[in-house]
């Protein structure tokens, strides 16, 4: 196991057993609690032979003990005992003297602390959520609680300060849809970290909405490298209850697909860059919208920013060179978009909610600058615009793809519509 300090549980061992201590000393009295841990260790990690883990379990576990108030003279007498023999102290003599005489130090300060008198008995609980709320299928109705939040997704989805708060006790609905286990104590197998996994609706509520046709309901989009409706969050029904929750209806989990996702969303985090309640407005009324695009204004120089310099940065050349090559780079983008505009050629966007995040020309039959915001890709949109153009433009619409552009190229061979592909070269013409 890794080591990364002379500290009594600055290694893997410690950190792991500190967890199914609290689990055990949770569930049984400190006597009968050491003995199963102590039969655990033997029978499935190492026993004395191996010194230094030997070391990280008997000091982690007197220390967790004094800590909590419940250290048995059994367990303070063993502790005691190998810190006086100097047991185990050869694997850190292989780091040096310096090491070691920092090692000799915390054991002897550890030693100190053990003989000292240890703090009130304290109640012992697993720092994990061992609750599972609701029932799978459950409706539920939250409020919104944004009063002395700001808003932090404007990335995602613009919305002044003024408009997030005027939506305070407001609702929401989400169902649930199962409980994941996060971790589960070896020793006392209940004892289980259960994360709640919800899939969220669109749609704010001035009060608790009444009468809800669960199939007219519309899946929320979160935009966390990706577009999903589910997330996971803590299996603890006391921030629930602290917005006020109604369970309002129960409908199978089944009747609508959803995604498999790594998006968590914490109740438990409520921080000046973090709050759950921006997570959940920037997800509400997020439809996508293709249509016509007047001028280049700011927003299309900042989609052609982003998508200059999206996964493009060379590691190899300093700041500066970077910045002079993504300049460089925009001003060509901006020019080609600019010059099919003025040949006649008409811009088209995709919007996701209130914002733009993409854009494509069509001049006649050529379809080209076909460009989405590097925060918003590989979310689809980059397909919903190019058949959006390649309907506007009709019969005969064609675009000619690098082929070093291979994510541009894997699109079109997507396209239902692709009539014929041909290699010109450099690049491969679609046509559609």
């Amino acid at each position: 196991m890794g080591t990364w300090s002379t500290s009594i549980t600055g290694n893997d061992t410690a950190q792991d057993l500190l967890y199914e201590y609290a689990a055990v000393f949770y569930k049984y009295d400190p006597v009968e609690a050491v003995q199963k841990i102590d039969s655990f260790v033997r029978d499935n990690m190492f026993d004395e032979s191996d010194e230094e883990e030997w070391c990280n379990y008997i000091y982690s576990l007197a220390g967790f003990m004094w800590k909590k108030g419940i250290l048995t003279d059994e367990v303070r007498e063993k502790a005691i005992q190998m810190i006086d023999s100097g047991f185990g102290l050869e694997i850190w003599a292989e780091e040096g003297e310096k090491t070691l005489k920092k090692r000799r130090q915390i054991l002897s300060e550890f030693r100190e602390k053990l003989l000292s008198p240890m703090p009130p008995r304290k109640k012992i609980k697993p720092n994990v959520h061992m609750e599972r709320i609701f029932e799978n299928g459950d409706l539920v109705a939250i409020q919104l609680q944004t009063i002395g939040k700001p808003y932090i997704n404007n990335q995602e989805k613009i919305m002044t300060d003024d408009e997030f708060h005027a939506c305070n006790g407001k609702y929401i609905l989400m169902q649930l849809i199962e409980h994941r286990v996060g971790w589960s104590s070896e020793i006392v197998p209940e004892v289980k970290d259960y994360w709640a996994r919800f899939r969220l609706f669109d749609g704010v509520y001035d009060t608790v909405p009444k009468g809800i046709c669960f199939q007219e309901l519309k899946p929320a989009k979160i935009h966390v490298s990706g577009i999903f409706s589910c997330f996971t969050c803590e299996s603890n029904l006391f921030y629930f209850k602290r917005r006020k929750y109604q369970v309002i209806g129960n409908e199978a989990t089944d009747t609508m697909p959803y995604e498999e996702n790594h998006v968590n969303i914490f109740f438990g985090i409520n921080k000046p860059w973090y709050n759950p309640d921006s997570h959940f407005l920037a997800a509400m009324g997020k439809d996508v919208v293709c249509g016509e695009h007047e001028g280049i204004d700011d927003r299309i120089r900042e989609i052609c920013h982003y998508e200059v310099r999206y996964g493009e940065y060379n590691y190899r050349v300093s700041k500066e060179e970077n910045n002079l090559i993504f300049a460089k780079k925009e001003a060509e983008v901006i020019k080609k978009i600019n010059d099919s505009v003025q040949q006649g050629g008409r811009l088209l966007s995709l919007q996701f909610g209130n914002r733009t995040v993409g854009i494509v020309t069509a001049a006649e039959k050529e379809i080209d600058n076909l460009y989405i915001d590097g925060r918003f890709q590989k979310c689809g949109f980059e397909t919903q615009l190019l058949q959006y153009a390649i309907s506007y433009v009709g019969d005969g619409a064609y675009m000619i793809a690098p082929k070093e552009n291979r994510m541009l190229t894997h699109i079109c061979e997507e396209i239902n519509t692709l009539e014929k592909a041909e290699d010109i070269g450099a690049a491969i013409r679609f046509t559609f």
